[in-house]
């Protein structure tokens, strides 16, 4: 999800509501319009969150749908929350445990660990938020040209929001405690609900090995691989991504009546609703 917020979802809302799903797509905790609070950012809070906005909507379950960030916590949640995922669609993330985070990754997660040292992160690459955020998004992407220059500017818009970039700075510095002492019950527990991998293979980061990585805790696990992608597979390549969903959904439980069921806002995120799914 860093630097990213609902908006990353903005070629998948309609298409997923005009084929009668209910989507929800959030802002995590600390991104742009949602609340910054000082605590809260470790695994377990972040699928409570999660299990908290199914039930505000009214369901007791949902298929989840998550992204880098994202993805790591929609990794967890199954396991947290089993009854709440009737489905699962994973999109170049790994899990808390993986060891993308770890000293094999070195450097390539080098990120991450400058997130550990409060502002250094912040005030290093992040200290011209406009550059860095077109540095991001167009030097980490293989089709640079799918980020407009207005795309950007919504991404920078809303880090440079007060906490704008504290808040999703802590999610990495929860990574290594709380998170791994949170989830050390959870080594040996599987996903077994219907669950789909969807994978950028340009991803020069979550390379395609951290899928069978992230994977080998997933019962039947279905990868499907997405060519003329990087890491922001759903904005370089929304086509395939949302047949990929489509395709994984299938029909509609219920089909929505009105515009204003379609569509509307959530803290000021623009959302339309998946019938018992959310995307993150």
């Amino acid at each position: 999800m860093f630097p990213e917020h609902w908006y990353s979802w903005r070629h998948q809302i309609a298409p997923l509501a005009e084929a009668g799903y209910r989507v929800v797509a959030p802002d995590l905790r600390g991104y742009n319009l949602s609340a910054k609070p000082q605590r809260g950012y470790d695994i377990k809070t972040l699928t409570a969150d999660g299990v908290a906005l199914i039930r505000a909507f009214g369901e007791e379950s949902a298929a989840i749908v998550g992204h880098d960030w994202g993805g790591v916590i929609a990794l967890q949640f199954p396991l947290d929350y089993p009854a709440a995922c009737s489905k699962l669609v994973i999109m170049n993330a790994p899990t808390v445990r993986s060891w993308y985070w770890g000293p094999r990754n070195f450097p390539r997660n080098f990120y991450a660990l400058k997130m550990q040292i409060p502002g250094l992160a912040k005030f290093q690459r992040w200290r011209d938020i406009d550059r860095a955020s077109e540095l991001t998004f167009r030097r980490r992407s293989i089709n640079p040209h799918a980020f407009s220059d207005a795309d950007i500017a919504t991404f920078a818009r809303a880090l440079k929001q007060p906490g704008g970039l504290s808040g999703p700075m802590k999610y990495y510095r929860s990574l290594y405690w709380p998170d791994r002492w949170l989830t050390r019950g959870d080594r040996n527990k599987r996903i077994t609900c219907p669950r789909l991998f969807v994978w950028g293979r340009e991803d020069r980061a979550l390379r395609p090995e951290f899928a069978e990585d992230t994977g080998k805790n997933v019962e039947d696990l279905k990868i499907v691989w997405i060519d003329g992608a990087s890491h922001w597979v759903q904005q370089e390549q929304p086509e395939a991504v949302n047949r990929a969903l489509l395709n994984f959904f299938g029909p509609a439980v219920a089909t929505i009546s009105t515009e204003a069921e379609r569509s509307g806002r959530v803290n000021g995120e623009a959302e339309s609703h998946l019938k018992g799914g959310t995307s993150q």
